[in-house]
C-alpha cells in the first residue's frame, strides 16, 4: 500500500509541474485565468508532500493486484486534481469540468468546449498527451502481465509469482518512443506553417489519440490536403502496437510479436479508405477525387486510431452512421493508445469461428493445434472475455446514459464514443444533439465510467470492482 501511495504523490506532484505551463501561458497572452492553473500547482504541491511524507519510512512491494488497483485510480484522480481549473477557464460547473477532465485525460475526446482561452487548450493537451502515456505503460505492465481480455504478454514469468512489470521499466520502454513521436509530429506541423500553438495541440492529439483542440487546430484540419498527408502516419503509428515500433525502431522488424496484427491493421485501413473516398467522391459531399481520397484515407486513419478527428465539416454526415460505429467499437491494435474491441480479438474470434466450421463440415479433418490467437486455452478464453466484458460494459453504459438524451440514436453513438474512446463520432456527427455538459447526473457518471473502463481494456472494470467487493 506504501508504494501505491508514493505512486500518488508522484503523480501529483507531475500535475503540479505541468499546471505551470499553462500559467505561463495565460500570463503571456494576458488571459485572465492564470490564478486557477497556479492554484492547482499550489495544492497539488501540498498534497504531493503531505501523501508522501505519511508513509516515509515505509517498505512495501507492490504486488500485481495493487498495481492494478493503483493504476485504475489514477484515471479517476489526475480529474480531479485537474477539473477546478477546467471549470474556472471553461466558466463550467464543477460536474460538467470532471466529466471534461476524464473525456481529455481518457482521450476520448468528447467536449462540450467550443472555443477558450489558449492555456485552456493547453491544458488538454497536456492531460491528453499524458492520459495515452499511461495507456501503453497500463498495458504493458499491468493488463498485458493479467492477460486481462487476452491482452499479448511477453513478460517473464516464474510460476504462480508471475508480478507486472516495474511501472518506471515500462516507462523507459514507452517513454523514448511516445516522446520522440510528439516531436516529431510536432515538428512536422511547423513545417506545414502551422503556428506553434496549434502544432502542439495537433501533436498531442495523434499521438495520444485524443481529440480537444482548438477552433485553429480543427480549421488546419479542415484548409487542405496537405495537413492530412502528414498526420496520418501518425494516426497509424498511434493504432499500432508499441511493442511493433520498438522492433522497427531496432530494425528487427520480422521479430516483431505483434507483425502480424499490425500488417492487417494496415490493409484493413487501405480498403476502408478506400471505401470512404468512395462515399465522399459519389455520395451527397461530391467531392473531386483529388479530395476525397485522401480525406478518406484520413477518416480511416482517425476512426481506426480511435481519434475520431473528421476530414472536413460535416464529413461524418456522409457515410453510413452504422459503419462509423462499427470501425469505432472495432478500433486498433493491441498494446496501441487506440480503443476499442482490438483487431487482435477481432481476429482471434474470427480464427476460431473458421475452425469451428471446419470441424463441422469435416468432422475428420485433422487441424494444428494452437494456443495463441485463434486456439485453445487461456488466451484464446481471455479474448472472449474481453469481447463479453465490452458488450456487458456497453450495453450497461448505453442504457445508463439513455437516460439524458434526445433520442436512441445520440444514445448509441455517445455509448459507442464513451466505450471506444472516441469522443468526435458524437460531437460532429452533425445531427444537432446536446452537449455531455447537460446531461443528468446518472447519464454523466455513465458516461465517465465508460470512459474509463474503455482505458481499463474493460474487463478492468470487473476486476476493479472485484477489488472493492473481496478484498481477500
Amino acid at each position: 500500500m506504501a508504494s501505491a501511495i508514493r505512486l500518488f504523490a508522484l503523480v501529483l506532484a507531475l500535475v503540479a509541474a505541468a499546471a505551470l505551463v499553462p500559467v505561463a501561458v495565460s500570463l503571456f497572452a494576458h488571459e485572465a485565468v492564470a490564478a486557477s492553473f497556479l492554484a492547482t500547482t499550489i495544492a497539488c504541491t501540498f498534497l504531493a508532500g503531505a501523501v508522501y511524507f505519511s508513509v516515509q519510512g515505509q517498505a512495501s512491494r507492490m504486488r500485481r493486484l495493487h498495481l492494478f488497483g493503483a493504476v485504475a485510480a489514477l484515471w479517476v484522480l489526475v480529474p480531479l486534481a485537474c477539473a477546478p481549473a477546467i471549470a474556472f477557464a471553461g466558466q463550467m460547473s464543477f460536474r460538467a469540468a470532471l466529466l471534461e477532465a476524464v473525456s481529455a485525460f481518457t482521450t476520448t475526446g468528447v467536449s462540450s468546449v467550443a472555443d477558450g482561452p489558449a492555456s485552456l487548450f493547453l491544458w488538454f493537451a497536456l492531460l491528453q498527451w499524458a492520459g495515452g502515456l499511461l495507456t501503453i505503460i497500463a498495458g504493458i505492465a499491468v493488463l498485458a502481465p493479467a492477460g486481462a481480455g487476452g491482452l499479448p504478454d511477453r513478460a517473464v514469468s516464474i510460476g504462480e509469482a508471475h508480478e507486472a512489470i516495474d511501472l518506471m521499466d515500462a516507462l523507459r520502454i514507452v517513454g523514448p518512443i511516445y516522446a520522440g513521436a510528439t516531436v516529431l509530429a510536432f515538428l512536422a506541423m511547423l513545417a506545414t506553417g502551422q503556428s506553434l500553438y496549434a502544432a502542439l495541440c495537433l501533436a498531442s492529439a495523434v499521438t495520444s489519440t485524443g481529440a480537444h483542440l482548438p477552433p485553429e487546430a480543427h480549421e488546419a484540419v479542415f484548409a487542405g490536403t496537405a495537413v492530412k498527408w502528414v498526420l496520418l502516419p501518425f494516426l497509424l503509428w498511434s493504432a499500432t502496437s508499441v511493442r511493433w515500433h520498438k522492433a522497427l525502431v531496432s530494425r528487427r522488424i520480422n521479430a516483431a510479436p505483434e507483425q502480424g496484427e499490425s500488417l492487417i491493421l494496415l490493409a484493413y485501413f487501405l480498403v476502408l479508405g478506400i471505401v470512404f473516398a468512395a462515399f465522399f467522391f459519389r455520395g451527397l459531399a461530391g467531392r473531386p477525387v483529388s479530395e476525397a481520397v485522401p480525406d478518406g484515407l484520413f477518416m480511416a486513419a482517425s476512426l481506426i486510431s480511435t481519434t475520431g478527428l473528421a476530414p472536413y465539416a460535416g464529413a461524418y454526415a456522409h457515410v453510413p452512421a452504422g459503419l462509423v460505429l462499427l470501425v469505432a467499437l472495432v478500433g486498433g491494435g493491441a498494446l496501441s493508445v487506440a480503443g476499442g474491441l482490438k483487431i487482435l480479438r477481432v481476429r482471434a474470434m474470427l480464427l476460431r469461428a473458421r475452425g469451428d466450421l471446419l470441424r463441422l463440415v469435416y468432422p475428420n479433418l485433422v487441424q494444428p493445434s494452437r494456443t495463441g490467437e485463434g486456439g485453445v486455452g487461456s488466451a484464446m478464453r481471455g479474448v472472449w472475455v474481453g469481447a463479453m466484458a465490452l458488450l456487458m460494459t456497453f450495453g450497461a453504459v448505453l442504457i445508463l446514459m439513455a437516460t439524458g438524451f434526445v433520442s436512441f440514436d445520440a444514445a448509441l453513438t455517445g455509448a459507442v464514443a464513451v466505450i471506444s474512446n472516441v469522443g468526435p463520432i458524437y460531437d460532429q456527427a452533425g445531427q444537432g444533439w446536446p452537449g455531455f455538459d447537460g446531461l443528468n447526473p446518472l447519464a454523466a457518471l455513465a458516461a465517465g465510467v465508460g470512459m474509463i473502463a474503455g482505458r481499463l481494456e474493460t474487463v478492468g472494470l470487473f476486476v476493479v470492482i472485484h477489488l472493492i467487493f473481496w478484498r481477500n
